[in-house]
Order: C-alpha cells, then sequence, then structure tokens
C-alpha cells in the first residue's frame, strides 16, 4: 500500500499543479505548454473531425522510466501536419499524422465534450503508465478552457484570451460592476476577496513572446504554494495575489511586498525587469486601481533613477501624491524653493543637494549622516550651514515643523524628475 501511494504521489502532484494552472487563469496556450513540458511526448489537438488546431512538439526521444520534470518542445503551425489515417471506427484509438514531414502514431485520447481529441504519440504507452495518467487528468481541464476560449471568440474576442480581461483592467469605467462581474465569473476570478496585484514588466525588449512565455513559466513554477490570478500581454505579466477578506490590508501587503522582493532575487539573473505591487483592495470597482497602482510603482522607480527593482505603491505613497497632474503649480513652486541649491552645486562642482537628501533620509542625525556621505561631521556641519544660507532656511525642528515638511516635498518633487520640465 506504501508503495501504491509512492507511485502515484507523482500522478497526484500533477494533477494538483494542473489544477492550479487552470484556476490561475490559463491560456490554451499555457495548458499546451504544460502537457509538453510534463510529458515529454509530440501531441496535436483536433476537432472532432481531427484537423489540428494546435500542436506541440518533444525534442527529447521517449523515456522508459518516470522523471518528474519539465521537457524540451516547441510549437507546430497546423499547417505543417496533414492527416494519413484516421481513427474511423470506434474501437480505434490511433491516428497517423505527417508532422513537418515525419510520420507520428498517436494515441487518441477524446476530450470530455468529445468535440476535440487530444492525439499524442503512441510511444507513450511503451513508457511509465504514470505519464498517460497525467495528461488524462488533464483532459477535463483542456475541455474546460477550450469552452471558454470558444465562448471568448464568439464574443469577438478572437486574437487574444486574456482581451475581455485587459479590457476590464484598462477601461473600467465604460463597464458596470455587473458587467465586470459577468467577466470575473468568465475566468473565475473572485473579485470579492482582498488582492495585491503584482505586475512584472521587461525592461529591454517591448513584444518578445519567447522571453515572455519563459517568463510566464517560471511565474508559475515559484507561485505553486500561493492563490493567484494571472493576465499577461506585450512585455508584461500581473499577477493578483488572492487573500481571504479577513486579512489586514498592511499584512497583506507586507506578504506582497516580500513575495515580490524574493521572486526579484529569484528572476534578476536570467531577466531585465520591474516589480511594481500595488496597495490592498477588494471589489468589482476597483480591479482596474490594482493593476493601476502596480504600474505606477514601476513609473516612480523610472523616475527616481533606480536600478531594476521591486517597490510597493504603499511605500510610495508620498511621489504618488506628488505625480498627481493638479499638483503642477506646487511642483512649480518647489522648483524655485530648491532651484538655489541646484544651480549652486551646477556652477561649483558641489553634492549639496544630496547631503540635504542624505539629512533627511537618516533623521537629520549628524553622526549618521557624516557616515553615509563619508565624511567628518565638522564638514558636514560646514555644508549644512551653507545649505541654511543658500534656502534661507533654519533647521529649527521645534518651531519650523511645516517648512521642513514643505522642503522634503521638494526633494521629492527634484528625485521625481520635475526640475526638467515644469511646464507639463
Amino acid at each position: 500500500m506504501g508503495n501504491d501511494k509512492a507511485y502515484n504521489k507523482p500522478v497526484y502532484n500533477e494533477l494538483i499543479r494542473v489544477s492550479n494552472l487552470y484556476y490561475s487563469n490559463c491560456s490554451l496556450s499555457d495548458l499546451l505548454d504544460y502537457l509538453a513540458g510534463v510529458s515529454g511526448f509530440t501531441f496535436i489537438l483536433t476537432d472532432a473531425g481531427f484537423h489540428p488546431a494546435a500542436a506541440r512538439l518533444a525534442f527529447s526521444s521517449h523515456r522508459n522510466t518516470f522523471a518528474a520534470s519539465d521537457h524540451a518542445f516547441g510549437e507546430i503551425p497546423p499547417l505543417q501536419i496533414s492527416l494519413l489515417s484516421p481513427a474511423c471506427e470506434p474501437e480505434y484509438d490511433t491516428a497517423e499524422f505527417s508532422v513537418s514531414g515525419e510520420t507520428v502514431v498517436c494515441k487518441v485520447l477524446p476530450l470530455p465534450n468529445y468535440s476535440y481529441y487530444l492525439c499524442i504519440d503512441k510511444k507513450i504507452e511503451l513508457t511509465d503508465s504514470r505519464f498517460l495518467a497525467i495528461v488524462e487528468n488533464a483532459l477535463p481541464f483542456l475541455a474546460l478552457t477550450l469552452d471558454k476560449e470558444t465562448a471568448f471568440t464568439a464574443a469577438g474576442f478572437s486574437n487574444n484570451f486574456y482581451a475581455p480581461f485587459l479590457q476590464v483592467l484598462h477601461s473600467s469605467s465604460s463597464k458596470t460592476p455587473d458587467e465586470i462581474r459577468n467577466i470575473c465569473n468568465i475566468y473565475n476570478f473572485n473579485p470579492d476577496l482582498k488582492r495585491v496585484c503584482m505586475t512584472l514588466q521587461l525592461q529591454d525588449s517591448e513584444d518578445n513572446e519567447d522571453e515572455l512565455r519563459e517568463l510566464i513559466s517560471r511565474l508559475r513554477n515559484y507561485l505553486t504554494a500561493d492563490k493567484y490570478f494571472l493576465v499577461y500581454n506585450h512585455n508584461f505579466a500581473s499577477v493578483f495575489l488572492l487573500y481571504p477578506y479577513k486579512d489586514q490590508d498592511l499584512d497583506i501587503i507586507t506578504k506582497s511586498y516580500v513575495l515580490s522582493n524574493n521572486l526579484y532575487k529569484e528572476l534578476e539573473s536570467r531577466f531585465s525587469l520591474r516589480i511594481g505591487i500595488s496597495s490592498a483592495h477588494f471589489g468589482a470597482e476597483t480591479i482596474a486601481l490594482s493593476f493601476e497602482e502596480s504600474f505606477k510603482s514601476i513609473k516612480v522607480q523610472k523616475q527616481l533613477n533606480l536600478l531594476n527593482c521591486a517597490s510597493s505603491y504603499f511605500e510610495q505613497s508620498i511621489y504618488h501624491i506628488l505625480n498627481i497632474p493638479e499638483l503642477k503649480d506646487f511642483r512649480k513652486l518647489s522648483r524655485d524653493i530648491i532651484s538655489p541649491l541646484i544651480e549652486y552645486d551646477a556652477n561649483n562642482d558641489t553634492n549639496f543637494f544630496e547631503t540635504l537628501q542624505q539629512y533627511f533620509h537618516n533623521s537629520f542625525n549628524i553622526q549618521k549622516t557624516a557616515r553615509a556621505l563619508y565624511i567628518h561631521r565638522n564638514t558636514l556641519t560646514y555644508r549644512l550651514q551653507h545649505i541654511k544660507e543658500l534656502l534661507k532656511f533654519d533647521f529649527d525642528f521645534e518651531h519650523n515643523t511645516d517648512a521642513l515638511f514643505t522642503l522634503y516635498l521638494c526633494i521629492c518633487v527634484y528625485q521625481l524628475g520635475y526640475h526638467k520640465d515644469f511646464t507639463s
């Protein structure tokens, strides 16, 4: 009995994996990639008349032993596939195809709705039976995904599986809450769970399909223990991390931020990317807001000239406030306040602005600031005196709190890059 459990454990694990894949919002292409990677065999998805709809070509030869790992494969255009001999009778379960000029004898596996067949290289029967069991367990999810894509095609979204949901993300104001919920229901997305949107944006490519596909695969493998919903397009992937409604917002944001930082460290050696996470939200009306905040977090990274990293909208709050278009008059005022310091640095090859930044960053502590700047504390005291004279400002913490806050906002405005163009 114990041996049976050990034997069947990989099959059970893959059933959990394909289930999570489906419920995290995978497309038909994602599911086919999963089957190709886990089985290691060439297969062809056909309609009821054995007309090829999609296919994957395995690059590795068939194996006689079980190995729970992903295998190399490639996508085959249906035009390169032709049927040689179909399984015309119910008792026959094989079909022959010409795939890129080579004959492949396939075992025919009907999907539960009998509208499609998954025809997989018959050599799978010569290997460990668990390979076939894993593929058969995936058939119901494949049928459900096909039904979903068929519904999207009927609704006019024929080019992109994610198009209806992306439409919600980009133009939720034009849809009623009920319309948004209907779209969420199609994707099995529960809008009433608390969520944080984590967006990963590739930086060196606008639309690299192969790189994005690899990123999605790595992302899904990393998030196996998390409840999430994934959508991607062009050069980004957005993951809605889902949490129980009872969880506290700050706890959710902290968990998501830790996850995003760990994920960045996992991916940075392979991809040039930035990660931004939103605040915590729930409800159909805030789905687009979550998505927007994650991109705004990435925008602030770029404005601050930070190296690629992971960042949180919540922790950047002051910068997002200053980015509001209605505050352009304040940004102009900030330029006027801080410009004497900037101009002095430019004309005298000094770094008084950096000194002021570090002084605020280190909570006005002379010793910590001097250490951060690698200078003697007496040198720092001299610089601060010079800064006071240039800005006509006194660091009087007891009587000058409002002015200190204003000066801090001026520093933030400069960091965001608004000193370059105050007319926009």
